[in-house]
């Protein structure tokens, strides 16, 4: 069982946790990143959608209702197996974070540069530039959050809003785009089917997986929620809704503007945008769009900070880790050690993605991007192992408790259950395994298994570490 943790305040409303679920779990780089495969990224949002979003509400929604618990998929899986596959699990949800914190960093850094043009992309893609911009904007956002969120919740706001603009305009831009110059991409059905360089094209579903992740954010703060049980459910299915089609529009829209082959990873939005609005003699849109998803970028990074520092805070108070996480500053009542700790793991992380070579060869800003984007996949992916597997145990150990009106109770009996767990556990596995098809343009494939097994297998062993001397001691 996870104890209850008291003095939290309920505060969030049906709207609040939408609106958290929206802002969490949007993340338009991952239009850019799927687009490069042209219109068959269209049927790769549709398939996640349906074999790995659809399974997932729907087992956060029983769950959510059963078990409104603070901690989520953490605690689900501690009150299912019991408190070292909670650790496993909690341990991998953050230290994902590790390697998404500078994987979005190079995601800000590329567009704060696109109103440079070609000049700026030659800049995006220089080491030391790459270096400096994700450790200097890294240690100021952790910097201001030991300050607390009075300092850094002003970057958080704008972080919102600047997420929310770029989407618009990008639909907008496709519409545009379409309805002026026709599409440049072919939507005909023949062409939504990958056909060449398959395992490449598949992929990049782990990517389109993971941009639906994280909606599992609402109920890691259940008690801080009104009427959780009916609250969460209720906003998974709405914001479930919006997302999906903020990504299957935007994709669309980017397609439409502009040629898969033209496409930029890193920038690819602002330079759809920029591409349509010139066309119409308005330029200097895409270097707007460019600004504003440097801006939220920054504003996603301090939120994750933030929120992620808590995870290693929480376990050690629980006495899963180190007591010294558990420590708050003396005068900002901040998880300053967690927090610091997490900035240093991060730096080590990254400074190894981007100049540890092995088989000869350097590592370019793209492939360490690629790295750091399917490591943070890779180990991400594994606490929703253990949710769909806490689905299965758990609905056997409820078996004794009564519903009420508030309890979800997914369809079909057993045979629902064993089917709607197995669709989101096999979408899950094949995620996890197509993370080690090396992207298309690695240039040291050796170095790249070697760095996304290496570092994935590292950490994990750090965790145990953790826990094992934190058991000795209790």
């Amino acid at each position: 069982m996870t104890r209850k943790v008291t003095g939290l305040i309920t505060s969030l409303t049906l709207w609040d946790v939408v609106a958290m679920n929206i802002v969490a779990v949007t993340g338009l780089r991952w239009i850019s990143r799927s687009a490069r495969l042209g219109a068959p990224s269209v049927t790769l949002w549709i398939l996640a959608c349906l074999v790995f979003f659809v399974p997932l509400a729907a087992v956060l929604a029983e769950l959510s209702s059963r078990h409104p618990e603070q901690g989520g998929i953490y605690a689900w899986a501690r009150r299912a197996f019991g408190p070292f596959h909670g650790f496993v699990c909690g341990w991998c949800m953050w230290v994902n974070n590790l390697f998404y914190f500078p994987s979005l960093l190079l995601f800000a850094g590329a567009n704060m540069l696109v109103p440079l043009g070609a000049e700026g992309a030659a800049i995006a893609d220089s080491r030391w530039y790459s270096v400096t911009f994700v450790l200097g904007f890294l240690w100021l956002t952790t910097f201001l959050n030991i300050l607390g969120f009075s300092a850094g919740k002003w970057i958080q706001h704008l972080g919102s809003v600047a997420t929310w603009i770029p989407a618009v305009l990008l639909i907008a831009a496709g519409a545009i785009a379409f309805a002026t110059f026709g599409s440049a991409t072919s939507f005909a059905p023949s062409e939504l089917i990958p056909r060449d360089n398959f395992m490449v094209t598949m992929s990049l579903w782990s990517s389109v997986c993971f941009a639906f992740s994280g909606f599992e954010i609402s109920s890691m703060v259940g008690q801080e929620v009104y009427d959780p049980r009916r609250t969460i459910p209720r906003s998974i299915v709405l914001s479930g809704i919006a997302i999906t089609a903020i990504y299957i529009l935007s994709s669309a829209s980017v397609l439409i503007a502009v040629p898969s082959s033209e496409l930029a990873e890193r920038s690819g939005i602002a330079d759809a945008v920029e591409l349509v609005f010139s066309r119409l003699g308005l330029a200097g849109f895409g270097a707007f769009i460019g600004l504003l998803l440097f801006v939220g970028s920054i504003g996603g990074t301090s939120s994750w900070i933030a929120g992620a520092a808590r995870v290693p805070f929480a376990a050690g108070v629980d006495a899963a880790m180190p007591s010294v996480f558990a420590k708050l500053h003396p005068k900002y009542r901040t998880p300053h050690v967690a927090l610091i700790v997490q900035a240093i793991a991060t730096t080590v992380l990254f400074l190894a993605s981007v100049f540890l070579s092995i088989g000869g060869g350097k590592t370019t800003i793209q492939e360490a991007y690629d790295i750091m984007v399917n490591l943070t996949i890779l180990i991400y992916f594994l606490p929703y192992l253990y949710l769909f597997a806490a689905f299965i145990r758990l609905r056997s150990l409820d078996k004794s408790m009564p519903a009420d009106d508030n309890t979800i109770v997914l369809p079909g009996g057993s045979l629902g259950m064993w089917m709607i767990a197995g669709c989101g556990l096999l979408a899950t596995v094949i995620s996890m395994g197509l993370v080690f098809v090396p992207p298309t343009g690695a240039e040291n494939v050796l170095n790249y298994e070697v760095n996304l097994i290496g570092q994935a297998a590292v950490l994990i062993a750090i965790g145990m570490g953790f826990y094992l001397t934190a058991r000795r001691r209790v």
